[in-house]
């Protein structure tokens, strides 16, 4: 590893210049640090994996060379997982806990491998088991990690030691299985003290059984249910995805603007959904049937979570609110609070710029006059720039809009059945009046009228172009072969355009995310 990184190192201070080509460098480099995750696998793969979709700031060559480690997760032999069984749970752990155990794993990732097994009171469960190589490996492989960084900020003269320890800290958090048994209780709890969801059934945490479980193994109640990944198949098995997508929308906006507790991974792997029958509780029909059949959405690896500071919690919600609203000057300061430099670049990527503004035309001809290298520069000023402010920039953002696009990804595959962004910010305006009452602001009458006038005109508004769109995709395909973009695919494009507006060489899309 050492000896990569210094070839990465002597080749980037000799050629990184307008006269040598640049964009051979970064291939080549790219290359040589694959091979080395590949040979060392481990965490080396998980981290190669962030960097293949949030990694906005690595040039395109990286970003393209490690999203092939989504198809490298390795699988361990038996031997290797019977080895950590015993070391964890007990040498005899096989004739006291189980019936049985499959000896072949139902699915593998880059940190654990899933099996199923019976316990002895006959409970059918699944099995996570932590990889050897990435228990054997943290440390050296997390060190390798701040090398590369420290080595990428030496290069470009960036302040990323906060960014770096940060990372560290979550993959530590993720790897230590006692925390996901942490998140999924707590989780469990908000939707059992949750007015709305309580008593509804929708949502369901699997059972864990913590008291045979460990920091590298974690057994919890296996799921008769349908991935949805399985999109539009689902559909043909008789369910409902618009609702399925609702469900998704309202628990990802409860979490981020109400509960402060959100999952930051909630793609296609890690959501099922299954039919259950309950207790009729409709008083017109309950006495004609005792028991009716609902949707319930299964949300599985409670591994990556943010905990939000009710501080951070009220600005976000805030941001969200603000910003639909096209309060430009709350905006700004929701941003600079965040210590970023709210300019008209800034104000435009969140959405309050004129995108055909002097400014921004004169800043896009620039580009465009650009050389490969002088981009690259540019870049290399803007990233250093914004981490000269990490000690006031939440770094949780990075996870949340992450998760933010997998959410938006996981409508769009669906084919945009959910008016997303109106749930998401009913979710954030409700947040905000909460915060506001309790903790005693005074909001007078005309301002309090006033911002109900402008949430419910936002959200009409809203509600009636995502309605149009939809009629108008159903008219088109019911008479025409005509596509009709979504506005989920429009809204990725945007996102896509900004990103390289504000010079990235390579922005992921949404279903890049969802992997």
């Amino acid at each position: 590893a050492i000896s990569a990184l210094l070839k990465l190192s002597v080749d980037y201070k000799l050629h990184f210049n307008e006269d040598y080509d640049v964009d051979l460098l970064h291939e080549r480099n790219a290359e040589r640090l694959y091979q080395l995750i590949i040979e060392n696998k481990g965490l080396y793969i998980k981290l190669g994996q962030m960097i293949a979709v949030q990694g906005v700031m690595f040039p395109k060559h990286y970003q393209d060379k490690f999203k092939l480690l989504f198809d490298r997760a390795p699988v361990e032999s038996w031997a290797t997982c019977d080895m950590t069984l015993k070391k964890e749970l007990g040498e005899n752990y096989r004739n006291e806990l189980f019936i049985e155990i499959d000896e072949k794993p139902i699915a593998s990732a880059s940190i654990a491998q899933v099996h199923k097994a019976i316990l002895k009171n006959g409970d059918r469960v699944a099995v996570k088991i932590q990889k050897n190589s990435v228990s054997r490996q943290l440390e050296s492989d997390l060190f390798t990690y701040r090398s590369v960084m420290k080595f990428y900020g030496w290069l470009f003269d960036m302040p990323l030691q906060e960014t770096i320890d940060y990372v560290c800290e979550k993959m530590r958090e993720e790897l230590n299985f006692k925390n996901e048994y942490k998140n999924a209780i707590m989780v469990s709890n908000l939707i059992k003290a949750d007015k709305e969801f309580r008593n509804s059934a929708e949502y369901y945490i699997p059972h864990y059984y913590g008291d045979i479980s460990s920091n590298k193994i974690l057994i919890s109640e296996w799921m008769e249910a349908e991935l949805i990944g399985k999109y539009t198949e689902l559909t043909h098995l008789g369910y409902n995805t618009a609702k399925i997508m609702s469900q998704i929308t309202k628990i990802y906006a409860r979490q981020v603007f109400t509960w402060g507790v959100v999952h930051c991974d909630l793609h296609p792997g890690n959501l099922m959904v299954r039919k259950i029958e309950v207790e009729n509780d409709n008083p017109l029909t309950k006495l004609l049937w005792k028991h009716k059949t609902i949707q319930q959405l299964v949300i599985l690896d409670h591994g990556l979570y943010e905990h939000f500071t009710p501080t951070f919690k009220r600005q976000y919600s805030e941001f969200w609110k603000y910003s639909m609203e096209k309060n430009y000057a709350k905006t700004k300061d929701v941003l600079t609070s965040w210590g970023m430099e709210a300019d008209e670049m800034v104000m435009t990527l969140a959405g309050m710029g004129d995108k055909n503004s002097a400014t921004m035309r004169e800043h896009v001809e620039k580009m465009n006059n650009m050389t490969y290298f002088q981009r690259q520069l540019m870049l290399r000023d803007k990233m250093r720039d914004f981490f000269k402010n990490t000690d006031k920039f939440p770094l949780c953002l990075v996870f949340v809009m992450r998760s933010m696009r997998i959410v938006q990804g996981l409508n769009r595959n669906f084919g945009a059945p959910v008016n997303r962004l109106s749930v998401l910010v009913d979710e954030a305006n409700r947040s905000v009046d909460q915060l506001m009452f309790e903790t005693g602001e005074i909001d007078s009458w005309h301002n309090y009228l006033t911002r109900k006038y402008v949430s419910i005109t936002i959200k009409v508004v809203s509600d009636v172009l995502f309605g149009i769109n939809r009629s108008y995709i159903w008219l088109c395909e019911k008479i025409s072969s005509i596509h009709v973009q979504n506005l989920e695919d429009a809204y990725d494009e945007e996102v896509v355009r900004a990103g390289e507006m504000f010079g990235f060489e390579s922005v992921p899309s949404s279903k890049e995310l969802i992997v």
